[in-house]
């Protein structure tokens, strides 16, 4: 899957990078984490990260089209 976010991307993105490439708000982002539907992780001071790979996945599973640009 080509969208922008191959090698030379971070392996980590935040929720706003994830909104912009689904076309959503940071707050479904964070909805979606809170139901346990798209994996994350919590930074000490509170952002989340999402792991690439599990974003693809969950893109995939789910059948967002997602928009491409810069992560």
């Amino acid at each position: 899957m080509e969208i922008g976010l191959e090698k030379g991307y971070p392996l980590y993105l935040t929720t706003g990078v994830v909104a912009r490439h689904c076309g959503v708000s940071k707050v479904t982002v964070l909805r979606w984490i809170e139901k346990g539907n798209l994996v994350a992780f919590r930074l000490p001071g509170g952002q989340n990260r999402i792991h690439r790979d599990d974003f693809y996945a969950f893109a995939e599973k789910h059948k967002i089209p997602l928009r491409g640009g810069q992560a």
